[in-house]
């Protein structure tokens, strides 16, 4: 692309989603490499015990979501990690929502949860067997989550990520939605080939409905384990999306 193009051209702001249990922390590494290419980043923490103030529930992670959207003036491209999609779904129809990419993420239909299709089969090994209840909050335990979400990252991310997850609330993962903005919004499934959380055919079932994807060789958490090439699959996904100078989309 000429450099004068770049010029007149606004980059998106890629607003980044963490799955159930993490935070933004999750999405650093990705974050800091799209930044140096001149992406804005907002790295989300929803809101839950021990993380950010605010109503834990699926609802009030829609409305937190739905808010900062309407914060930023500008484009964005959302993705979602895991649980997350299910918030894409939801929310992504925000006006300004140019795209949407889902790495392992629950591309869910109205009336679909993330247990309702997580369970559907079996395979996972991070489902409702592997979850605790500690009151209203659903807790995973270190070793699970080490062999669940983190088996391709090295032993001081993957210690870092366990040492940092927090409980969830026990009503988002049963949480049923009840829109899909992805019938509407230019979206792409990353399937993470050896997940051992969300199996792969699970996702290539969710995939199937976004009609874009591609596989990465990975864990359920890539952004962790290969963060350059999650990057390059946003900023690649985003560039086919972008408006151009004169307020079009280019064709993908």
């Amino acid at each position: 692309m000429p450099n004068q193009e770049k010029a007149r051209e606004t980059l998106p702001t890629i607003v980044l989603l963490h799955g159930m249990w993490h935070g933004g922390w999750a999405w650093e590494s990705v974050a800091t490499l799209l930044e140096a290419n001149g992406y804005p980043c907002v790295r989300v923490t929803l809101p839950g015990k021990d993380r950010a103030p605010g109503d834990p529930t699926f609802r009030g992670h829609c409305d937190h979501l739905a808010q900062l959207l309407a914060d930023i003036p500008d484009d964005v491209v959302l993705v979602g990690h895991s649980y997350s999609g299910a918030l894409l779904g939801e929310v992504g129809g925000a006006p300004n929502v140019r795209a949407m990419v889902f790495v392992s993420a629950f591309a869910l239909e109205p009336g679909e949860s993330v247990a309702s299709v997580n369970d559907a089969q079996a395979g996972s090994q991070a489902g409702a067997n592997e979850i605790r209840r500690v009151g209203d909050y659903l807790v995973i335990d270190p070793e699970i989550a080490r062999n669940g979400f983190y088996h391709d990252c090295t032993p001081t991310d993957t210690a870092n990520a366990v040492g940092r997850l927090t409980p969830e609330h026990v009503g988002t993962r049963a949480a049923v939605i009840t829109e899909a903005a992805w019938r509407t919004v230019p979206s792409h499934f990353v399937v993470c080939t050896l997940d051992r959380a969300c199996t792969p055919e699970v996702q290539r079932m969710m995939a199937a409905r976004l009609g874009s994807s591609s596989d990465l060789e990975s864990s359920h958490s890539p952004m962790l384990s290969m963060p350059e090439a999650v990057a390059r699959t946003i900023a690649g996904f985003e560039s086919r999306h972008r408006a151009s100078p004169n307020g079009t989309e280019r064709a993908s």
